[in-house]
């Protein structure tokens, strides 16, 4: 794609596409850093300017990638994510005592432990607070596998948390 293409998608898109980068992090610098990724691979490809379904199915899916490339780095180092704060500072303003805290953490735990296909849908779906329908495009799944993978996630949940009650 060249640098003049590149600009006017970034006026027809560029606020659409950095809103979105944040609704996924909800952090500022993250979603900048999306947003730029996202840039420099739109340079690399060869999708026309004018095919507005194609550079908009691009454009989310790829911030989506790169979103999940950065989650898995800072996985890998064992780094605690923006995300990851959030979640405990929900923790935090939810939990009306020491109990509730506890079994509030061991929920997260165990979200944690899900594969990121399970995961991801759950933190989009109830962290997020979207519904099934928004939680599929941000995703780039269809409805009914969003449902799929809700109920899948609630089965290894359940199964999780009982393992460690016992």
């Amino acid at each position: 794609m060249k640098k003049d293409e590149l600009c006017i998608l970034l006026e027809r898109y560029g606020r659409t596409l950095s809103a979105f980068c944040y609704s996924v992090c909800k952090d500022v610098h993250t979603a900048d850093e999306i947003f730029q990724e996202v840039c420099l691979r739109l340079l690399k490809t060869n999708i026309s300017a004018n095919d507005e379904r194609a550079v908009t199915s691009y454009l989310y899916k790829t911030a989506l990638s790169v979103y999940r490339d950065i989650q898995r780095k800072i996985r890998r180092r064992g780094e605690v994510s923006i995300e990851e704060t959030e979640v405990r500072r929900y923790v935090d303003s939810i939990a009306d005592s020491e109990e509730d805290r506890g079994g509030y953490e061991a929920l997260y735990r165990a979200v944690k432990s899900l594969p990121d296909k399970y995961r991801e849908v759950v933190q989009t779906v109830y962290f997020r607070e979207l519904d099934e329908s928004a939680a599929a495009r941000i995703l780039g799944i269809p409805k009914g596998t969003v449902k799929s993978r809700l109920h899948k996630a609630k089965e290894l949940l359940k199964k999780e948390l009982e393992n460690e009650n016992n």
